[in-house]
């Protein structure tokens, strides 16, 4: 476009050369000469125009001329505040962005990197919790275990849960594991209840030491049959209580069974309404708070559950990396087809990038300004240039005509009117 135009320029030249040099002999000349000369006037004021806003004519420094690169900071200044007014606003942002369905992006990425997501988690979990001070672990637990034990009403919670374990049935599950426990106890330690019988029963070869020879003859014979009584007497008062307990197991009307249920809801009753009995658990929960057990337990608990992570995060087939997939996929699916939730998701992201938007105004502000003021002042032409030069062309190349046709208006002006 610059050599068109400056092409019409030279040809604006040469046609009023040869008009003029013609004029003599063809007087019609007269008519295109005062076209190409106020052409030629035209295209040069335009040329002048053009250049001037980006250089200095011909090199000469004329005053109000290479107008951009002597403006760079209020060329800056306008361009960005021109940004900041014009694009960075609420009114402009806000409906653009509240249109961006942030919810379904995230459900499409989350969807697309599962396996992705927990290779990571598999590759830096080990490593994060090596880092993760013990010490500092243990004393957390420490202080939050106590703090449970000090703060939950442990009374009427003993309470509920055992209302709950007899409004099941578990209790009688309870009440028989413990007979059959303590009827099995029993048969373990035959021996020493026999042992314990025996010791009571007046009769042993001890009787016979002031008689020697009775004591040599009888005495074998008198232990004999105190253990043959303490065997018997032990034989039949472990099926006695073996039967007791069977029959306590099986029979709804026992007397074990029912002595053990009244005890149970008068406990119940007890931990609902006695001070004395809630002072005594609260002095027990003191007493385990304050307890050594606390972080030794705290100290067992996280080390155990930091070796299961690690163990579990080894293992190809992970069971926390397949809860962590799971739970991904949950999450994109509520986001794609949970309308409320997608809408509320959309809502405080849109409301985040814009505050965030908005906020960022001075920084954007500076960094335009920034910029140009660092461009080099021939960078800036060649840019600017770059962007509008062609219409700027298109402005000397109407100048011409414009111009011509001017000319020939004021020529036929003076011709026809003001003869």
């Amino acid at each position: 476009m610059r050599w068109i135009a400056t092409g019409a320029l030279i040809l604006c030249l040469i046609g009023m050369v040869c008009c003029r040099l013609g004029e003599a002999h063809w007087h019609w000349l007269v008519w295109p000469l005062a076209f190409f000369e106020a052409a030629t006037v035209g295209a040069l004021a335009d040329w002048f125009a053009v250049v001037a806003l980006f250089r200095h004519p011909m090199g000469v420094p004329i005053p109000h001329t290479a107008i951009l690169p002597n403006n760079k900071a209020r060329v800056a200044e306008s361009l960005a505040t021109f940004l900041e007014e014009g694009f960075l606003t609420e009114e402009q942002l806000g409906p653009r962005i509240r249109k961006i369905d942030f919810a379904c992006m995230i459900s499409r990425w989350l969807s697309a990197n599962v396996e992705n997501l927990g290779r990571r988690a598999a590759k830096f979990a080990p490593a994060l919790i090596e880092r993760i001070p013990s010490e500092q672990i243990t004393i957390l637990l420490t202080q939050r275990a106590r703090h449970v034990i000090l703060t939950a009403n442990a009374a009427p919670l003993l309470a509920g849960g055992l209302q709950a374990l007899t409004g099941n049935g578990r209790d009688r599950e309870i009440f028989n594991s413990v007979v059959i426990s303590f009827r099995d106890l029993i048969a373990e330690n035959r021996e020493t209840i026999h042992t314990k019988i025996s010791e009571e029963i007046p009769i042993s070869s001890d009787l016979l030491n002031a008689i020697p020879f009775l004591k040599n003859a009888a005495g074998p014979a008198l232990d004999h049959f105190r253990n043959q009584i303490a065997n018997a007497v032990a034989n039949r008062t472990i099926e006695k209580i073996h039967t007791a307990l069977n029959e306590a197991c099986s029979n709804q009307e026992h007397p074990l069974w029912i002595s053990f249920q009244t005890r149970l809801n008068r406990l119940v009753e007890d931990l609902e309404s006695s001070p004395e009995l809630s002072a005594k658990i609260r002095t027990m929960q003191e007493a385990l708070a304050n307890s050594p057990v606390v972080d030794g337990f705290s100290r067992r608990a996280w080390k155990e559950l930091a070796d299961f992570l690690k163990r579990d995060l080894a293992d190809a087939d992970s069971v926390i990396l397949q809860k962590i997939s799971e739970a991904l996929l949950s999450a994109s699916r509520e986001l794609r087809e949970n309308t409320p939730l997608r809408e509320g998701t959309n809502a405080f992201i849109a409301g985040q990038v814009l505050g965030a938007a908005l906020a960022a105004k001075p920084h954007i502000r500076e960094l335009v300004t920034s910029t140009i003021k660092a461009w080099d002042a021939a960078e800036m032409t060649d840019k600017l240039e770059a962007t509008v030069g062609t219409d700027l062309q298109f402005i000397r190349l109407n100048g011409t005509i414009v111009g011509g046709l001017i000319g020939l208006a004021i020529h036929a002006l003076f011709v026809f009117v003001l003869k």
